[in-house]
């Protein structure tokens, strides 16, 4: 029954079943409830509950099931203790119990499954116990998959010498690497990537003959690659984030192995490497954020022809092939990118095979061809930050790549006229990016047929036409960025239907928006009214590869995560991502007028709110203070009066708070984070009384000062802060990133800088092959 859709939750007596030998389930991932108990005496071999949606412990009685051989139970939501009953099960060969949430420590009685050949505990966080000593006694293990786990130390193998696969990415171990390694002489894959090992490469890897996949990348490792030069049935090799050196005097085919993947982001590198001429089978290359000068050698483009599916040169210094290129010449291509380069001319047209094609950031004029179009089933079309021709949108985008494609980006062209209205009922867009550009004309209704679209950002563009009340049916919406057109009119829900139900990030700045503030709306906008903190990680879309190797197939998962561009004093500043968590509103620079409303204070999700140079009056609403994640608050250029409300200084995660250029009078709050905010937060306002301002005020026991009984330290677990280290590092590679765009007035500039900043991280998660269903 794998991957049959199934749903619902298992039957109780399922294991009950009295000539039941093997059960297969996996990847049904609507599968949910709990693991039933297992009976005892029960002629299960094998079970197979893998990347599905079961939650709760693992039953303590699956000790019972003493013919057990295989158990498969990855990529679940089990939680608990790892039963100590484990160990009861000596038939078991293979162990996986990857991706989970479990608590606790690993049970020492796994060293009781002296049969085992297979363990997989990657990816979870618990305590290795004695795990790190026992594999001594577990002689007969060939594959061992313990990527992710805080284990702090190098395990122990030296004596295990049958072992043929070992995952060790990411386990926070540091030192150099052991000599024990050199036993290890039946090693096929070893992966130790995303690690603090130092040192120089060790030249006992040579002694592994038999190695076709190895991945030392995002270490402080050193060293020629000519140590792996012998390396004859080496097919992956990934060494990103190394300082690697070239042997001048090395010929071609003085490296014996034909890789299918090479890893080189990050090396330094300041040419191609000449190995490559003899390199014709491979299938990916990466050698992103180097500093390669030049052109492409007309070597290379012969090289792999047909083989090549992957071919990524981000952020380097090359400015175009040697040789002109009209037509990329890899008939197999299914990823291209060049991004943050000087490539000039016209675009190169990609194979029908295309799935992520990525030339942002380059210096290409002319016209989209319309080849693009004939793209089978692309995922991700990235042109922005071009100098592309000032004609329309191709319609061809829209029709016959929607759906397919995930993610369309022109941001920063010169495309002018109306978007596209082509948008089929089978859209499969989910991030839209059509900013900085020349666009005129209306909002094609047809972008409601985009039902997965999570980011639409059309900002700094001609657009002329009211509030798009209609895109609030769409379910996924999450940001939405108007800013800088000619948005008009008053800002009312529809009577009936949803209201945005999802928005987390809206920016309608820089408009011609009129009336009160959209009430209805924003009672409605639940997704801003709390932070989920488990959706640390940022919005994105993902391409799926596989490649073979050694008769098993290696699943790689590319992220393709999306930025936002803050302008500031004239200037774009790119921030490399948009967290899950980040809920902002910007209606600043319209006509709003009428009072701030009342139900802004259930917006308590919030971090960022501006409703600055608008006709906004009436006096700050106390409640304000119930919005206990905000950042940023901007209330300048309005009419309000009467005093800033005592309660204020409860937002203890306030850095940024602007109510100048008002009609506010009385005395300035203080403590917590209002004894930080400079005058200009307050100028303008010249009935206002109090520290920062030389004003004094009249009566001094007026002065204001918070209600707040207990103090609260500037280190009260902020939001931003928690974000900043939440992201970890992980073994990788680098991939492209599709860019969105909020814009904030200069005075936010510094806020953001110190709080949302980040480089770009593009990354790849490897699934090895015993991630997947045997």
């Amino acid at each position: 029954m794998y991957g049959c859709n199934l749903q619902g939750e298992l039957p109780p007596n399922l294991f009950g079943l009295p000539q039941l030998e093997t059960l297969d389930m996996s990847s049904n991932h609507d599968i949910s409830g709990s693991i039933p108990k297992f009976q005892s005496h029960s002629p299960l071999t094998f079970i197979s509950l893998l990347g599905t949606s079961l939650s709760g412990e693992i039953p303590a009685s699956i000790g019972g099931l003493a013919r057990l051989e295989g158990l498969e139970l990855s990529v679940c939501q089990l939680s608990g203790n790892i039963p100590s009953s484990l160990g009861n099960l000596t038939n078991l060969s293979r162990l996986n119990l990857a991706e989970n949430d479990f608590t606790g420590v690993i049970p020492s009685s796994i060293a009781n499954l002296t049969n085992l050949q297979g363990l997989y505990l990657s990816e979870l966080n618990v305590m290795p116990g004695k795990l790190i000593s026992n594999f001594a006694k577990l002689r007969k293990l060939t594959v061992v998959g313990l990527s992710g786990m805080k284990l702090g130390a190098m395990p122990f193998f030296a004596n295990t010498t049958e072992i043929r696969e070992l995952y060790l990415s990411n386990i926070q171990v540091t030192g150099q690497l052991p000599q024990w390694f050199a036993n290890l002489t039946q090693l096929q894959i070893l992966d130790l990537g995303g690690n603090h090992l130092e040192g120089p490469i060790p030249q006992w890897f040579a002694q592994l003959t038999n190695l076709q996949g190895l991945d030392l990348s995002y270490n402080n490792l050193f060293g020629n690659l000519a140590t792996f030069s012998g390396l004859e049935n080496l097919s992956f090799l990934i060494l990103s984030g190394l300082n690697l050196t070239f042997s001048p005097t090395s010929q071609p085919n003085s490296y014996q192995f034909k890789l299918q993947l090479l890893a080189l982001v990050s090396c330094n590198l300041t040419e191609f490497p000449e190995f490559l001429r003899d390199q014709t089978k491979l299938e990916s290359l990466q050698l992103g954020q180097n500093h390669i000068n030049g052109s492409i050698p007309q070597w290379f483009v012969n090289t792999s022809k047909e083989s090549l599916l992957s071919f990524e040169l981000s952020d380097n210094n090359l400015t175009g092939f040697e040789q002109p290129v009209t037509v990329l010449p890899w008939n197999r291509l299914e990823v291209f990118d060049i991004s943050g380069n000087t490539f000039q001319g016209g675009l190169p047209i990609p194979p029908v095979s295309i799935q992520n094609y990525d030339v942002s950031n380059n210096l290409f004029t002319g016209v989209v061809p319309k080849q693009i179009c004939m793209a089978r089933s692309p995922i991700k079309l990235d042109l922005s930050n071009n100098n592309l021709s000032s004609q329309p949108i191709p319609h061809c985008i829209g029709d016959q790549l929607g759906d397919s494609l995930q993610v369309l980006n022109l941001r920063g062209n010169k495309f002018h006229g109306n978007i596209p209205r082509s948008f089929t009922s089978y859209c499969t867009l989910k991030m839209i990016n059509l900013s900085e550009n020349q666009l005129e004309g209306d909002l094609p209704r047809s972008l409601a047929n985009c039902t997965l679209l999570e980011v639409l950002d059309v900002g700094n563009n001609r657009i002329n036409d009211t509030f798009p009340s209609w895109l609030g049916s769409l379910p996924n919406l999450r940001v939405l960025v108007q800013s800088h057109n000619k948005f008009h009119g008053s800002i009312s829900a529809e009577d009936s239907g949803p209201h945005f139900c999802c928005l987390r990030i809206i920016d309608l700045s820089h408009n011609l928006y009129t009336g009160d503030l959209p009430s209805s709306y924003l009672r409605n906008w639940s997704n801003m009214m709390a932070v989920d903190e488990k959706q640390s990680n940022s919005y994105d879309t993902q391409r799926t590869s596989v490649l073979e190797l050694g008769g098993g197939k290696y699943v790689f998962m590319e992220n393709f995560e999306y930025s936002m561009t803050i302008t500031s004093k004239g200037s774009d500043r790119l921030y490399s991502k948009i967290l899950k968590v980040f809920r902002v509103i910007d209606f600043s620079s319209n006509n709003f007028e009428g009072k701030i409303p009342d139900v802004i204070d259930k917006l308590k999700g919030l971090q960022a709110l501006n409703l600055s140079n608008n006709h906004l009056e009436g006096r700050i609403p106390a409640s304000v203070a119930n919005m206990t994640d905000l950042e940023s608050l901007d209330l300048s250029k309005n009419m309000l009066f009467g005093e800033i409300p005592t309660e204020l200084p409860q937002l203890t995660s306030l850095e940024v708070f602007d109510v100048s250029y008002n009609q506010l009078e009385g005395p300035i709050p203080q403590g917590n984070q209002f004894d930080t905010f400079l005058s200009s937060s307050y100028e303008g306002n010249p009935r206002l009384c109090g520290i920062p301002l030389s004003k004094k005020c009249q009566n001094v026991d007026a002065q204001a000062s918070p209600t707040m009984t207990n103090d609260v330290t500037n280190e009260d677990s902020k939001l931003i802060d928690w974000i900043i280290r939440s992201s970890g590092c992980v073994s990788g590679f680098i991939i492209g990133a599709i860019v969105t765009k909020l814009f904030i007035t200069d005075k936010y500039h510094e806020w953001f800088m110190e709080t949302f900043q980040r480089r770009p991280k593009r990354k790849v998660r490897r699934a090895s092959r015993h991630q997947r269903r045997s």
